[in-house]
């Protein structure tokens, strides 16, 4: 029996932070989701595509060797069809360019619920300083991991501060309108909230990100999330168990199975035989 489908809590409006991460060990070029730009440029384009065709509120991408991130909004509470349209039309192009064959990424992607304003815009700080958080960026100076963000190609931060021309499918204003001040001031000030990152840990964010796999948010949204999640699985137990009663002893299946000429021929071989051996 395979592994059962992880549940997805979907309803219009929700907001989701979705990681995805290819299969294999990232040292090696075989095990990288992205391995040059050409990948980078496909995936960036199917996923405006996608956006489109799903109606997404696209938030923010970024594209690293062996995984992804995005942060999105489903008006139509479409979450699932969204990212298997988007997964599967980059995994075929990802097999035919490279001649792999079969999964791409490591298990299904990871989907957790976003609870507005003030959640969203620490989330799109962490994410967006991801590029300069790993390998050799760790130990870099500040300066120049903030020079570095603001010319990565492969993610929404240049747009964000104007150092590259925006993305169409890419909603820029609702973050940007969490920032004080005047509107001219926004992309000013989200870059310095941005950086800031750099100097100090967010601890408290951190925390609600490390709290809970199903979400991110205060310890109120947490509890409700789980306690849907907790119904859902409940209905899907139920429906199983269901499910099983329903099915017939292994001893009847073969008359289940069995159509009537069958049957009737069956029930005339056995009764020959039982009046065989009974004159016997």
């Amino acid at each position: 029996m395979g592994m059962a489908r992880h549940l997805r809590i979907e309803f219009p409006g929700a907001i989701y932070h979705v990681t995805c991460r290819m299969l294999g060990d990232r040292r090696f070029s075989r095990s990288r989701l992205f391995i040059d730009d050409a990948d980078r440029e496909r995936f960036v384009d199917r996923l405006s595509d996608r956006v489109g065709q799903y109606n997404i509120r696209l938030y923010l991408f970024v594209c690293m060797m062996n995984h992804l991130h995005l942060v999105f909004e489903t008006p139509e509470a479409n979450c699932s069809r969204f990212m298997q349209s988007l997964s599967t039309a980059y995994t075929v192009y990802y097999n035919l360019r490279h001649a792999h064959h079969g999964h791409l990424l490591d298990g299904r992607y990871k989907a957790r619920l976003i609870e507005g304003d003030e959640y969203l815009l620490a989330l799109t700080r962490y994410v967006h300083l991801n590029p300069v958080r790993v390998g050799a960026f760790k130990g870099k100076p500040i300066s120049e991991r903030i020079k570095f963000l603001r010319q990565y190609s492969w993610s929404t931060y240049p747009g964000y501060l104007n150092s590259r021309k925006a993305l169409e499918f890419v909603e820029y204003a609702p973050v940007l309108a969490q920032m004080r001040g005047a509107r001219r001031e926004w992309r000013r000030r989200y870059r310095q909230f941005v950086a800031s990152g750099l100097a100090e840990d967010d601890v408290e964010f951190k925390e609600a990100l490390n709290a809970s796999p199903r979400s991110i948010g205060s310890d109120g949204f947490r509890v409700w999330v789980d306690d849907v999640h907790q119904q859902m699985m409940t209905r899907r137990q139920n429906r199983e168990d269901i499910s099983f009663l329903r099915q017939p002893p292994r001893c009847c299946q073969l008359c289940l199975r069995t159509n009537s000429k069958e049957l009737l021929s069956l029930h005339i071989h056995v009764s020959f035989y039982l009046i065989f051996f009974q004159r016997s």
